[in-house]
């Protein structure tokens, strides 16, 4: 069995346009680039880190008001405060959960998406990892804005 799959842009635009509509746009990023606030944690079948999933301020706020329909400027007056919503971050949990996929194959290990986590915690996992591939991603999430992830496994 094959360790994970690095995801390309064109699969993460395909994936992400079935939740955030027409006009999502997805091109690849240093993954150097991406400010992590917030991570998906992913576990294999025994139950240990197998992959994150760091994403910045934008990403996180953008992608779950884009799923909550929470206007742009809840979104925008998150970021700007670095506080997000329990409501936000349930839908991050969502997103994360589908963005599994990416990542995963027939043949590749089989991971689950464990939980989520902010803050000082995402650097403490992102740490810990030891990651021997990485990829990133800038995401356009129409009628909200700009965001970057990394995949690092």
């Amino acid at each position: 069995m094959s360790q994970l799959v690095k995801p390309s842009a064109d699969a993460v635009e395909n994936m992400l346009e079935m939740l955030f509509g027409n006009g999502t746009a997805v091109s690849s990023v240093d993954a150097s680039s991406v400010a992590a606030v917030a991570a998906a944690r992913y576990v294999d079948d025994d139950g240990s880190l197998a992959a994150l999933c760091a994403c910045d301020a934008p990403f996180l706020a953008y992608s779950g008001a884009a799923l909550s329909m929470m206007p742009k400027g809840g979104a925008e007056d998150m970021i700007a405060d670095g506080d997000f919503s329990k409501t936000i971050m349930e839908k991050f949990y969502e997103v994360m959960n589908i963005c599994s996929r990416l990542i995963m194959s027939d043949s590749s290990l089989h991971i689950r998406l464990d939980n989520t986590i902010q803050g000082d915690a995402v650097a403490a996992e992102r740490s810990g990892l030891s990651p021997s591939q990485s990829i990133a991603f800038k995401v356009s999430i129409p009628k909200y804005g700009d965001g970057q992830f990394v995949f690092e496994f």
